[in-house]
């Protein structure tokens, strides 16, 4: 019981390599789905120097595309940064090509590298998402529509009724009142419980059912390698955890810490903090999934090179059997 998360972060300026990495992320899908992998995450992020996933949506169809049965989560779609018509028409095709596999968790951004890249005020961000889900929600009904006082009809519509599904996700009570106003799942960046008050109190002000609020567990780490000797591999895949610690680090500096961000500056503080970033052994790894969790893989970390993380994904999975 496992899932893994693909973000394509690397540091290499090598076209190959980064080939490589895209190509292994759809193989280690297609080998999750027949060994016990519960989804497999897209993320999204831009004009980042490491390479960081600009483009979720044709990541995910080309998931769906080597898998069968095998869910996929974008999260997060910055859905603010995108042309809402075309957007709707993407988001329906990958619907048919996956059969309704892909769900999405709508993200407004915080980087202002990227705000400022497409344009966007931060202030009105909010209202903006709003907006633009309003429209993909009735674009998907297969009546014409109008954005920015243009018409736009919707074809095909997606295989999924009403379109595929989209939650909320943020670490703010804007963001937990907003998914909730408009009655969609919230997934919170931090496990409080304040959050999710604001979720439900937001709902029911509005009349809407809330479908429901995902709080991240303190006892379960976002980024898990197994393996029998953890000195060792901290030794040969440290340098790639903490350039994605180091990343998320940057991105955060100033504001509150997500549970999936770390404060180490070194491989030895980010071992030592035990906290977001973890190598743990067979048994530990074992006892995790038998006590309801599963492990959070994101087998190709920084940049870590296939050759060696196929070796750390099969561990993992075989552990994660045996919990």
């Amino acid at each position: 019981m496992f899932t893994m998360r693909f973000g394509m972060r690397a540091t290499m300026s090598d076209a190959d390599g980064r080939a490589d990495l895209y190509r292994a992320a759809l193989d280690m899908a297609a080998w999750g789905e027949v060994h016990g992998c519960l989804s497999a995450v897209v993320s999204e992020h831009h004009a980042s120097d490491d390479g960081y996933l600009p483009s979720p949506v044709p990541m995910a169809a080309a998931l769906a595309a080597r898998t069968t049965t095998l869910p996929i989560i974008v999260g997060a779609l910055l859905l603010i940064f995108y042309e809402p018509v075309k957007l709707a028409e993407d988001l329906a095709v990958v619907d048919h090509l996956s059969r309704g596999r892909v769900s999405y968790i709508i993200g407004i951004g915080y980087r202002s590298e990227e705000l400022e890249m497409f344009g966007v005020d931060r202030r009105g961000r909010g209202g903006l998402a709003e907006e633009r889900i309003a429209f993909l929600r009735r674009a998907w009904t297969g009546e014409p529509v109008e954005v920015d006082g243009r018409r736009a009809l919707v074809r095909p519509l997606p295989f999924t009724h009403g379109g595929p599904v989209l939650a909320y996700g943020g670490g703010s009570e804007a963001a937990a009142r907003r998914a909730g106003r408009l009655g969609m799942p919230f997934v919170a960046e931090k496990p409080h419980a304040e959050l999710e008050r604001a979720y439900r109190s937001e709902a029911a002000a509005a009349g809407v059912d809330a479908p429901g609020c995902v709080l991240p567990s303190p006892e379960s780490p976002p980024t898990v390698f197994v393996a029998e000797d953890p000195d060792r591999a901290w030794d040969e895949i440290g340098e790639y955890l903490l350039v994605d610690a180091l990343g998320y680090g940057r991105w955060f500096s100033g504001r509150e810490l997500s549970t999936s961000v770390s404060r180490a500056k070194t491989i030895d503080e980010l071992r030592a903090e035990h906290g977001p970033y973890q190598i743990i052994t067979p048994a530990d790894a074992a006892a995790h999934v038998g006590r309801g969790f599963p492990l959070a893989l994101q087998p190709l970390v920084g940049g870590l090179p296939p050759s060696l993380a196929w070796p750390y994904l099969e561990a993992a999975a075989a552990a994660a059997a045996t919990g």
